[in-house]
């Protein structure tokens, strides 16, 4: 006889039955019953596939009986433990999870959330992840929200690899914190996607100077990529930009994503701009209501400047990079990007100086592809 679970889906109780015949210890029941419904028994071991479609069918008949309305699995306000559910909310409450800085705690938050929702099968959509028992977070179940994530798009590939990465920080929490429940981390066995993605468009010298062509001096969009430009801000930290950040002719702030200080000189474009904002306001960069705008917001409005001035394929975060490929471009060191942008390791930084000496090596060698010739410095 299997073992009796500690854990049973959400609405599930258990009542003793007769005892067994042969052994005689005591068995046991497994009901389903919702406010306003009579129990049906749901026979099967519970989480067995047999079980959760009857647990489904119970679910789906309340729903049409209308004694009232029934939320989805996963839904409830607290979860039930034992859970996949229960599991990422202790790893969200750990002293690890809370010392993350910037913006990774809602990254990794807004993505484990993301999969309680997730049915576990498409015919039967109230069976979420969230209320799946730990035991059956297998590879497989990873495997399948990890490609419920990709789709078919190139740059969801890149965030169905980061979903399976943070899924892994949460196994690697339970192993050590909840070893009775997490026996092992089921993610060594789901790879990673291979795809070939530059990210986001960098920005040219010639879409640059359509944007501004486009946005004359003193407008709110030339002002915003004033900041962007010549701060090598993101959005999250850009949209509150103020007076209160520049002092003695210096740009100062600390980048929520990272958590480090960005120390820059206000160059004369973005000292020119900056001079024709509104007066008496906290951020140079307000929605027409004067408040200061969302993270998503922010990024929405300025993509869709961007599409007006006719620059279909540029977005905010493409300046960054296009910033990062100018400078390298015009000589800027490894350790001078590092500063500019807020970068802790070179990786970055000689990521696009690499492309620019591969440039510049490139014109130089081209003098030596002379036909009949023996030697260009002859």
């Amino acid at each position: 006889m299997p073992r009796r679970p500690r854990y049973l889906p959400a609405y599930c109780f258990e009542q003793k039955a007769r005892k067994d015949k042969k052994t005689g210890k005591d068995k046991y029941a497994v009901y389903f019953r919702r406010p306003g419904q009579n129990k049906v028994r749901l026979r099967g071991s519970p989480w067995s596939p047999e079980f959760m479609v009857q647990y489904g069918q119970a679910m789906a008949e309340y729903e049409l009986t209308g004694k009232g309305e029934a939320p989805t699995i996963g839904s409830c306000d607290k979860s039930i433990s034992g859970t996949w559910r229960w599991l990422c909310e202790q790893y969200m409450a750990c002293a690890e999870f809370k010392s993350l800085t910037g913006t990774t705690p809602s990254t990794r938050r807004r993505n484990l959330e993301w999969t309680w929702q997730q049915p576990i099968n498409p015919d039967q959509p109230n069976l979420k992840f969230g209320d799946m028992p730990i035991s059956k977070m297998t590879a497989k179940a990873v495997r399948v929200l990890r490609d419920l994530k990709a789709g078919t798009n190139v740059e969801h590939k890149a965030a169905a690899n980061l979903l399976r990465k943070i899924i892994g920080y949460v196994f690697v929490y339970g192993l050590e914190n909840h070893s009775d429940l997490v026996g092992s981390n089921p993610v060594r066995d789901v790879k990673s996607f291979d795809y070939e993605s530059d990210g986001h468009h960098p920005w040219t010298e010639e879409e640059f100077q359509q944007f501004m062509d486009f946005y004359l001096s003193g407008t709110k969009e030339r002002r915003a990529m004033a900041l962007f430009l010549y701060t090598f801000a993101r959005g999250c930290d850009a949209r509150l930009f103020g007076p209160q950040h520049v002092k003695d002719g210096r740009f100062v702030f600390n980048q929520k994503k990272t958590n480090i200080w960005v120390d820059l000189p206000v160059i004369d474009e973005l000292a020119a701009e900056l001079a024709l904002a509104p007066r008496g306001d906290l951020a140079f960069i307000l929605t027409e209501y004067g408040k200061t705008f969302s993270e998503k917001g922010f990024g929405q409005w300025f993509n869709e400047k961007c599409r007006k001035a006719g620059l279909v394929n540029c977005t905010m975060h493409g300046i960054r990079k296009g910033a990062a490929t100018i400078a390298a471009n015009n000589g800027a060191t490894v350790h001078q990007l590092m500063a500019m942008f807020g970068w802790m390791t070179e990786q970055m930084a000689i990521h696009y100086t690499k492309k620019a000496n591969r440039k510049t090596l490139a014109d130089a060698g081209m003098k030596h592809l002379r036909i009949g010739q023996k030697s260009a410095d002859k």
